[in-house]
């Protein structure tokens, strides 16, 4: 979700220290506390593990679902439970949409996995983008490569590898199995209105 180059300075900053406090008071460790600061690094990465980012490789951004206002305050949905049930009122219990997703992200692995230019790329702050009407039909993009940058000559990366500085590494490999793995999985149940409170949904997401 960020640039090696933004989180490579190391000075403590209190302003980052302030933004954490507010957003979980017991995030902070002893020595945080102590300095009553923090660094870039450890701020992108708090923000990571406060949402589904750090355990599955993705979050969900945004969702809007017809006739409702888009919903946005999604960056704490964490959990496995709270995933599914944004993703069921989304989908809006349709489990022939769910198996459409599923086969379109399986698609965009492969075609991944199969591009010398996106094997050879950092994909960062990147997006998938997901619509459905009411006729069934279904489509998955790949959005959002402001943050795409190229390799030194003849490196690639496996996109599922854990970041560490300087391996280049990006997870989206390991986010698009994470997805592929929970449409596989997903249950619905059509008699359940999903009625989520942080997460509401959209038609595309």
């Amino acid at each position: 979700t960020f640039m090696e180059s933004e989180v490579k300075n190391p000075v403590l900053r209190k302003d980052l220290y302030e933004k954490m406090v507010k957003l979980c008071p017991g995030a902070p460790t002893p020595e945080e506390r102590e300095q009553q600061a923090i660094t870039k690094l450890r701020y992108m990465q708090f923000r990571e593990e406060e949402s589904s980012t750090a355990e599955y490789g993705f979050r969900i951004e945004a969702l809007r679902v017809s006739g409702e206002s888009p919903t946005t305050n999604l960056k704490k949905v964490k959990t496995m439970a709270q995933i599914e049930n944004v993703l069921c009122k989304f989908i809006k219990n349709q489990d022939s949409v769910r198996w459409k997703f599923h086969s379109r992200l399986k698609q965009i692995k492969e075609k991944f996995e199969s591009s010398s230019f996106l094997m050879s790329h950092q994909i960062i702050g990147s997006s998938i983008l997901f619509m459905f009407d009411e006729m069934g039909n279904t489509g998955a993009w790949m959005i959002d490569f402001s943050k795409t940058v190229p390799l030194p000559q003849g490196k690639t990366l496996t996109h599922r590898d854990d970041w560490a500085l300087g391996n280049g590494e990006d997870g989206y490999l390991y986010g698009v199995d994470s997805l592929i793995k929970i449409f596989e999985n997903l249950e619905c149940s059509k008699s359940d209105s999903r009625n989520i409170h942080a997460p509401n949904n959209q038609h595309d997401g």
